[in-house]
């Protein structure tokens, strides 16, 4: 059974104080997981312990603003993002997490146009990060997921199969692909046959199930009882996690278009529970 997380977005906009008392709720609305949105890359020893003391499983979801971008021309940000990443994997390390997910090869907001000279160099000053960053991870128990987002947030990772390529160009075993479905829906021409592709390729470490609108799985447009049995037919063992986010949140609406977070996040549990009840895992 793959364990069912979700990411503390759901409530607060990042880490900090305000994360105190979640990961028991987490435990008592019954998920098996719970992520951590890493906004800093210490959570502190007091959220650490109330973690440990749940038994959740734990994933990391790397939070990369403005400031943090491994693929920049500029090296001191290179050097600080990987200084904070290495931070993220220590975190994880301690808290027994086995993956580190999210964008990790450029900072979100980084759009632009390029030409192909300096798309290279970005796209090789990316490859060169992570195998370094992969290294690390190694050293930590970890792997590494790229996640593919949308235009909106990107111009150097959007899609599977730009992922996929990427992970073969660091061509190292512990970094693989963080599928989403909320970016998915923006960008892949076949949600199914993108996650097909990434799934039979053997790299999908790390799974968001998002509604198109940042709603809870069983919601919005996405084809969830595919998606599902798709990632049951392919044998994917990892998390299954919620990304959802609190009213003024990273992807937050600026309209009220879903309930408070509470039962967001009942929703979104009792809709997979339900799918794995009816639908016991492939053997």
């Amino acid at each position: 059974m793959n364990k069912l997380g979700i990411n503390l977005w759901n409530w607060v906009p990042g880490l900090g104080e305000a994360c105190l008392g979640l990961p028991a709720k987490v435990a008592d609305m019954g998920f098996t997981a719970i992520e951590l949105p890493m906004t800093v890359p210490d959570p502190g020893a007091a959220l650490e312990q109330e973690i440990r003391s749940t038994g959740l499983a734990v994933s990391l979801c790397a939070a990369l603003g403005a400031g943090r971008d491994l693929s920049s021309f500029d090296a001191e940000v290179r050097r600080s993002t990987l200084q904070y990443l290495t931070q993220c994997l220590q975190t994880g390390e301690r808290l027994g997490a086995t993956v580190l997910a999210g964008p990790l090869y450029a900072g979100g907001g980084k759009r632009h146009a390029l030409p192909p000279d300096e798309r290279s160099r970005e796209w090789e000053l990316a490859v060169t990060g992570l195998q370094e960053l992969a290294r690390r991870a190694r050293e930590c128990g970890m792997t590494l997921a790229l996640e593919p987002l949308c235009r909106y947030r990107t111009s150097v990772v959007n899609t599977v199969d730009q992922a996929l390529r990427m992970i073969d160009d660091i061509g190292s075993p512990n970094v693989g692909l963080h599928y989403d479905t909320f970016h998915a829906c923006l960008e892949e021409a076949d949600l199914l046959s993108s996650l097909s592709r990434a799934l039979q390729a053997g790299k999908v470490l790390h799974f968001h199930a998002c509604a198109n609108n940042r709603g809870a799985p069983g919601q919005g447009l996405v084809p969830w009882n595919d998606v599902l049995r798709l990632l049951q037919e392919e044998h994917y063992r990892g998390h299954i996690t919620m990304e959802t986010f609190a009213p003024g949140g990273l992807d937050a609406s600026w309209v009220h278009v879903h309930p408070e977070p509470d039962e967001v996040a009942r929703s979104g549990l009792a809709f997979l529970r339900s799918f794995f009840e009816q639908h016991p895992p492939v053997a």
